[in-house]
C-alpha cells in the first residue's frame, strides 16, 4: 500500500510539470522558437541560450510545487522562487529586448541577486517535510491546474491580435500535454476525496463502535437540554426508557435535590463554553440499592460540528459504594459494626453543643467485660469474637433509638446517652438493663459462658469536652473494678485525684528498681511446737523519695497492671534467696530456714519464672526446699493450664509452693490435687474471727482438717493474740506468723533474732494495727 506522504509528493510532482509546461510553452512562443531558428547563429550558441529560460522553468516549476504542496512555508524555497524568478526575468529581457546593452548593468544585479538568493537557500535551514504538513487540495492549487489550459487559447489570442503567428505544433502539444496531466491531476483528486471519505466512514465505525461498547454513555444537549439524536446506551445506564428518544427532555427525567443539582450542572457548564463542569447525581433504585451517575459536562454550541453541551455519563454505583464502605470502616468497629472511637468522640461531641442550646447535659457510660481475658485464652480468639458480638448485640438491645453504643477497643464498649429530661437517672437506668442483660450466659459452641459488666457514668457538666466524659467514665468504671465489678459507679471529681496520684506512681515506679528505692523486709515463721523461728516471708516496700514509705497494697496492683512487676519480682526473688543463702551458712540447723516469696500472675503467665528460679538457686546454692513460693487463689483461676505447667516445673526441681489467703477465692480441692502443692496459709480475716478459748470457728477448723487430710503443711496468717496462738495449737496447726510474735524486721534485725533465739521462746512485741501488714502479690 502507497503512504500518503509518496502520493503527495506525486501529486507535487504534476503540479511542477503543469507549471513547467506553462512556463516552457510561454518562453517558446517568445524567445526559445526564434533562438532555435537563428540560423546565423552556430547551434550550440543557440542551444545555451534556449536553455537559460527553460533551466529557469524547471527551476520555477520544482519550487512552485513545493511551495503549494507544504502547509508551511520555509525560508528556503522561497530563496529559490525568488532566485529562479530574476534569472528567468533577466534572461528573458536578455532575449528579447533587441538593444539590452544598456540594461546589462541591471541584468547583472539580476543574475548576481539571483544567485545570492540561491546561495542564501543552500545556507538555510531545512526541516524535513512530515505527513502531517501535506497540504490538501484547495482551490489554490487546483486553481494552478485548471487554467493551465487556458495558456494556449490565450497566447493564440495574444498573436492574432499583434498580427503574428504562432507555432500550431507547439500549441498542440502543450495542450496535450497539459490534457493529460490535468486528466492525471484530476484523477488523483477523485482518489484522494474516495479516500478521504473512507477514512471519515471508518473513524465514524470506529466511533460508533467504542460508543455502543463503553461504559459511558455521550450524550448531546440543547441549550434547553435535549437530547438532540437517540441514546439508548444512556437509557440503559439510567434505567429509564424515556431517555433514549432524540427530543427527551434529560433533565425533566430527574426530580428533589438531585434534578436542581442536574439543572444547575446544566447552567454552569452554559455560562463558561469549553470549561468542563462535573457532578454525581442519584440513579433509579436497582436491587433494593441506590444507584449514582457521574457526569461530565462540556459545552460547544459554538463548535459547528458539534452545536451542542456534550454529556458523559457514566455508572459509578460501585466507586460510591467502595467509598460508602470505606468511610464506614473508618469509623466503625469490624467485628461488632459498632461506631468506633473516632464517631463516637465525634458524636459526643455533637451532644456537648447541643447541650450548650439545650441546658440537657449528656451522659457516658464506660463499660469494660469482666472475664473476658480468661475466655479469650481458654476457648480462643474466635470464641472471643463471638461473645464480643453478642455483647453488642446485648448492649444495642439495652439502649434506645438515638443513644450511640461504640466498641472502644479490646472488650471496652462506651454508650452515649443524651435526649432526656434527666441524663443521670435515664444513665442509671441503663447501667442496670446493661448489667442485667450481661448476666445472661452466652451460649459460646454450645457451653454457656458468663462474664460480667464493669460500668463507670460520666455526666457532663457544662465545661466537659468528649475526651473528657470518657476518661472520667473510664475512672469510675475502675472504681467499679475495685469495689468487686458487676456493678455501676458515677464518676464523682475527687476520683481524677486519685488516678492522677496513680499515674504519678507509676511513672516513678518505672526508675524505682534502677534508683534502689526498693527494700525487703521479714515476717518471721514460728512453729507452735516450740516457738522457733523457722523461715521468714519475705516482703517488699518502696521508699519513695518525697512520699515516703508507700504501702504495698497501693503500689503493687499499680505495677500489676502496668507489667512492671516482672523485673520487680525477680530483684525479690534474688535479693530473698541471696538472703536466706546467708543465714543458712551464719545458723545451720538439720532443717534448713525457708523463705517465702510472692510470685504474681503475670511473671507465672510470662513463662520465664521457672528459669528464672532455677538460675537463682544456682547463684545462690540455697536448698530447693528451703524456697517457698506462695501463689494466690486467682493465679490459678486465671490461667490453670499454663500456671499448672509452671508450677509443676517448680515442683520438679524440688521448689516448693504454697497457696496465699486460702479460702477468700476461687479454691477447690481439685485445684490442690492439681497443682501438687505443699503447704496452706490461713486467710488473716479467718484467724481474727477466733474469740473464743474453747472452740475455733468452723471454718478454721475445717481448713486446718482439710489441710492436714491432704498431708499438707499449714500456715496461719495474722496471728494478734495469745488465744489465738492457743486455739491454733490446740487445732494442731504447725506454723504461724504475725504480730504476736514479731513485726516485720529489717534484715540485720531479722539477723540479730535468730542469733538470739532460744528453744520454744516466743518474741512477745506491742499491739500493732491491723493494716500496718499488707502481704500482695510479689511483695
Amino acid at each position: 500500500m502507497t503512504s500518503p506522504g509518496t502520493w503527495s509528493r506525486f501529486d507535487g510532482f504534476v503540479d511542477a510539470a503543469v507549471v513547467f509546461v506553462v512556463v516552457a510553452l510561454v518562453e517558446w512562443e517568445l524567445v526559445v522558437a526564434d533562438l532555435l531558428s537563428d540560423e546565423g547563429t552556430p547551434v550550440g550558441v543557440r542551444l545555451v541560450w534556449a536553455s537559460y529560460p527553460v533551466l529557469d522553468a524547471v527551476l520555477i516549476g520544482l519550487v512552485v510545487a513545493v511551495t503549494v504542496c507544504t502547509r508551511s512555508l520555509q525560508p528556503a524555497p522561497l530563496y529559490v522562487a525568488l532566485g529562479a524568478a530574476l534569472w528567468l526575468v533577466s534572461d528573458l529581457v536578455m532575449a528579447l529586448v533587441v538593444d539590452a546593452d544598456g540594461l546589462t548593468p541591471l541584468l547583472d544585479v539580476g543574475w548576481l541577486v539571483g544567485g545570492l538568493l540561491l546561495a542564501a537557500a543552500a545556507w538555510s535551514p531545512l526541516t524535513p517535510p512530515r505527513a502531517s504538513d501535506a497540504r490538501p487540495v484547495d482551490r489554490v492549487r487546483m486553481g494552478i491546474v485548471l487554467s493551465a489550459l487556458l495558456v494556449a487559447p490565450v497566447l493564440e489570442v495574444v498573436a492574432w491580435l499583434g498580427g503574428a503567428d504562432t507555432d500550431p505544433l507547439s500549441m498542440l502539444a502543450a495542450t496535450v500535454v497539459l490534457l493529460v496531466l490535468v486528466h492525471v491531476r484530476a484523477d488523483r483528486l477523485l482518489r484522494a476525496q474516495a479516500e478521504l471519505h473512507e477514512v471519515i466512514r471508518s473513524r465514524a465505525r470506529y466511533s460508533e463502535a467504542l460508543a455502543a461498547h463503553s461504559s459511558d454513555a455521550v450524550v448531546v444537549l440543547d441549550e434547553q437540554g435535549r437530547l438532540t439524536r437517540d441514546a439508548p446506551l444512556f437509557a440503559a445506564l439510567a434505567h429509564d426508557p424515556r431517555a433514549a428518544v432524540a427530543g427527551a427532555d434529560v433533565l425533566s427525567l430527574t426530580s428533589g435535590q438531585d434534578g436542581e443539582e442536574a439543572r444547575a450542572a446544566f447552567e454552569r457548564a452554559l455560562l463558561a463554553p469549553g470549561r468542563v463542569v462535573t457532578s454525581e447525581l442519584r440513579g433509579r433504585v436497582r436491587d433494593g440499592q441506590q444507584a449514582w451517575l457521574g457526569v461530565r459536562l462540556v459545552n460547544l454550541l459554538a463548535d459547528p460540528d458539534v452545536r451542542g453541551v456534550v454529556v458523559t455519563i457514566a455508572d459509578v454505583t460501585d466507586r460510591r459504594r467502595a467509598e460508602e464502605d470505606l468511610a464506614h470502616q473508618a469509623f466503625h468497629d469490624s467485628l461488632t459494626g459498632l461506631p468506633n472511637r473516632a464517631l463516637f468522640d465525634d458524636r459526643v461531641t455533637q451532644a456537648l453543643h447541643r447541650a450548650a442550646r439545650s441546658g440537657i447535659e449528656p451522659a457516658v457510660l464506660y463499660v469494660d467485660l469482666d472475664g473476658f481475658k480468661t475466655v479469650n485464652d481458654t476457648l480462643g480468639h474466635p470464641a472471643g469474637d463471638q461473645l464480643l458480638r453478642e455483647v453488642a448485640d446485648r448492649l444495642r438491645w439495652a439502649t434506645r433509638t438515638g443513644d450511640t453504643v461504640s466498641r472502644l477497643g479490646g472488650d471496652e464498649f462506651a454508650i452515649l446517652v443524651e435526649r432526656g429530661h434527666d441524663p443521670a437517672e435515664d444513665a442509671a437506668a441503663m447501667a442496670h438493663r446493661l448489667l442485667e442483660a450481661l448476666a445472661v450466659p452466652v451460649p459460646i459452641d454450645g457451653e454457656p459462658v458468663r462474664v460480667s459488666g464493669s460500668v463507670g457514668i460520666a455526666l457532663g457538666d457544662g465545661q466537659a469536652t468528649a475526651a473528657s466524659l470518657l476518661r472520667d467514665a473510664d475512672i469510675a468504671m475502675y472504681r467499679s473494678k475495685q469495689a468487686g465489678k458487676s456493678c455501676a459507679t458515677v464518676f464523682q471529681p475527687h476520683m481524677r485525684s486519685a488516678v492522677l496520684e496513680r499515674m504519678r506512681l507509676q511513672t516513678d515506679l518505672v526508675d524505682a528498681l534502677a534508683a534502689e528505692q526498693f527494700r525487703l523486709v521479714y515476717q518471721p515463721v514460728v512453729a507452735l511446737s516450740d516457738g522457733r523461728v523457722v523461715g521468714f516471708e519475705a516482703l517488699l516496700r518502696w521508699d519513695h523519695p518525697t512520699l515516703g514509705a508507700v504501702p504495698p497494697g497501693t503500689f503493687v496492683p499499680i505495677a500489676e497492671d502496668s507489667g512492671l512487676i516482672e523485673p520487680i519480682g525477680r530483684w525479690v526473688l534474688g535479693e530473698a534467696a541471696r538472703t536466706a543463702a546467708g543465714w543458712q551458712r551464719a545458723h545451720p540447723s538439720p532443717v534448713p530456714l525457708t523463705m517465702a516469696v510472692n510470685v504474681s500472675a503475670r511473671q507465672i503467665s510470662s513463662g520465664l519464672l521457672t528459669d528464672q528460679v532455677v538460675a537463682v538457686l544456682a547463684e545462690t546454692g540455697v536448698d530447693p526446699s528451703s524456697l517457698l513460693l506462695e501463689i494466690t487463689e486467682t493465679v490459678l483461676v486465671e490461667d490453670p493450664e499454663r500456671a499448672a505447667e509452671c508450677l509443676r516445673q517448680l515442683h520438679a526441681r524440688g521448689v516448693r509452693l504454697a497457696i496465699d489467703d486460702f479460702g477468700t477465692g476461687w479454691s477447690s480441692l481439685s485445684y490442690l490435687r492439681q497443682f501438687e502443692v505443699d503447704v496452706l496459709k490461713i486467710d488473716r480475716s479467718f484467724i481474727a474471727s477466733i474469740t473464743d478459748p474453747d472452740e475455733a470457728p468452723d471454718i478454721v477448723h475445717g481448713l486446718v482438717e482439710l489441710g492436714r487430710t491432704l498431708g499438707l503443711e499449714i500456715i496461719a496468717e495474722g496471728v494478734e493474740t495469745e488465744l489465738q496462738r492457743d486455739r491454733l495449737r490446740a487445732e494442731r496447726c504447725d506454723l504461724v506468723q504475725g504480730y504476736l510474735f514479731s513485726r516485720p524486721l529489717e534484715r540485720a534485725d531479722a539477723d540479730a533474732l535468730l542469733r538470739q533465739q532460744q528453744p520454744a521462746a516466743a518474741l512477745p512485741v506491742p499491739a500493732a494495727p491491723l493494716d500496718d501488714r499488707v502481704t500482695v502479690p510479689g511483695s
